[in-house]
């Protein structure tokens, strides 16, 4: 189908960009990892950065793009350009008032608490640092707004690079701000929480030339009856707790792994950036260009294409997450080691990330997967069901990381993560073969067992170029280099000659 060939391109062209954002992310870490390793402080700042975070995923990309981008689709489809226009505008400034009030409101709350409660010192750098991360919020849910036009109209590029933005300042403040703030580490992050703050502002100028290109003009529009916006709200209320489901269970992830020593939460949050490599690169790419297509689809329709479009995303998506999962399960500690394993970072920092690895990419798939089938229900303008489910999926994470985080700690927390997205996968998965009378699922599922078995094949051949590169006489082949891309090279190259063999639909796909 014509659509395929579009969403695999879009979500080519998507990926490319994230790719050049995750090396720079990766980048980012590398550094800070030398100057900050998995102190205290470190964990500090984390808590304090998630914080406006998981708020962006109520205000910004989560709900608003979910609710936003299907509505305004049909708008595009179906109406004149001033119409779209200006639903735009009434979008923007209705994003730009809520988060204003809301950081208000929240920095006015830690002044008054601070003057009547004692905090430990650990808790009053976490609201220090909180008072400079909060603001973010306002610059990325405007950015989110722009995200979200730019992807109705089929522009997908400018808003994938964006994140760039962050990093980039993210990596300029440790090297410029951080040694204007003092010498010790609790001075100096604070030039890194202002960087954040300067890398939210990059984010949304970035893409306002993309959207001058198309002569579309956002003004302040207060007409908030307006029934797309009043559709948007209807959709925005229970999607405002489904895409919290993630940020949720991260924050309460750090705040048990607080309670597992220091570096407890530098650790898992260096072993879910790695983590977010392939799912960012892939996953969401492959979601981020099939939603308005769906939507389309949805709006005119076309329930038939719809169900194709969302078996094809899944299958693809499957193709090339589980073998990355089983790439990062079998070199995570020679791709910690080479890339975070110096200055502050040291071999204690890296076995605790490595054990949390393991366990985060055993989910990988599940969460890559869950992407697209979440896209599917707001296609069809269903944010009720991923909410319930959402629900489920706090309690039960609360419930396994105390269960599991006792034998095994921050192991423990990120299988738990892994488990939950499982649990997530299968209801919403059956749920939504329900909600359109099937799902494609007998070819989605031969799809998913003959690359297991393809991934199989390509991580004995991984283990054992690893074990020949590690008892290597030659320097050269044992390095750290040699121990991460000889055995990652060989797992690309027998993994797609496997596939070619095998006739995989796939192959062709990545070839469109």
């Amino acid at each position: 189908m014509e659509s395929h060939k579009n969403i695999a391109k879009a979500a080519g062209i998507i990926a490319l960009a994230t790719i050049f954002c995750r090396i720079a992310g990766l980048g980012r870490e590398v550094i800070t990892a030398n100057f900050f390793g998995t102190a205290l402080v470190y964990d500090a700042f984390l808590i304090a950065f998630m914080i406006p975070n998981f708020l962006r995923g109520l205000f910004a990309e989560g709900a608003l793009s979910t609710a936003f981008i299907p509505v305004f689709t049909g708008y595009v489809t179906t109406e004149k350009k001033e119409e779209t226009e200006k639903i735009a505008s009434i979008a923007f400034t209705l994003s730009l008032l809520a988060t204003l009030s809301l950081v208000i409101l929240v920095i006015l709350g830690i002044f008054i608490s601070s003057r009547f409660f004692h905090f430990s010192a650990k808790v009053v750098l976490i609201l220090n640092l909180l008072k400079v991360t909060l603001p973010y919020l306002i610059l990325i849910s405007l950015a989110a707004v722009v995200m979200g036009i730019l992807n109705s109209y089929q522009h997908f590029v400018t808003p994938a690079f964006a994140p760039i933005m962050l990093d980039l300042c993210w990596i300029g403040a440790i090297f410029f701000l951080c040694p204007l703030f003092g010498e010790s580490l609790e001075k100096r992050i604070f030039g890194l929480a202002t960087g954040v703050l300067i890398g939210g502002l990059g984010q949304f100028l970035i893409q306002l030339p993309a959207l001058k290109r198309r002569n579309l003009r956002i003004r302040f529009n207060f007409n908030f009856r307006h029934p797309a916006i009043r559709r948007m709200v209807i959709l925005l209320a229970p999607s405002v707790i489904g895409v919290a489901v993630t940020p949720i269970n991260i924050l309460v992830d750090s705040f048990l792994a607080i309670k597992l020593g220091p570096g407890m939460v530098s650790s898992l949050w260096y072993a879910n950036r790695l983590m977010q490599l392939p799912l960012g690169i892939f996953g969401v790419a492959m979601a981020t260009a099939t939603l308005p297509t769906l939507s389309g689809y949805f709006a005119k329709s076309e329930i038939g294409k719809l169900k194709g479009t969302l078996s094809f995303a899944i299958r693809n998506t499957l193709f090339i997450i589980i073998p990355s999962s089983v790439g990062l399960i079998l070199l995570r500690r020679p791709i910690i080691s080479l890339f975070f394993q110096r200055g502050l970072f040291n071999t204690l920092s890296a076995e605790n990330t490595a054990f949390a690895l393991l366990f985060y990419a055993l989910g990988l798939f599940a969460y890559a997967a869950s992407i697209i089938v979440v896209r599917g229900f707001y296609s069809i303008q269903d944010t009720k069901t991923p909410v319930k489910v959402g629900l489920f999926s706090i309690l039960a994470n609360v419930i396994f990381d105390l269960i599991l985080m006792v034998p095994l700690k921050q192991g423990g927390i990120a299988l738990s993560t892994a488990l939950v997205g499982m649990a997530n996968l299968a209801i919403l998965s059956f749920i939504l073969a329900k909600r359109l009378k099937g799902l494609d699922g007998k070819k989605i599922f031969s799809s998913f067992l003959q690359t297991v078995f393809i991934s199989g094949l390509m991580g004995i051949l991984v283990w054992f170029s690893l074990f020949f590169c590690r008892r290597a006489a030659m320097p050269v082949l044992n390095s750290r280099f040699a121990l991460v891309f000889i055995p990652a090279i060989i797992g690309i190259v027998s993994y797609l000659l496997f596939s070619h063999l095998r006739g995989r639909e796939e192959i062709r796909s990545l070839r469109a």
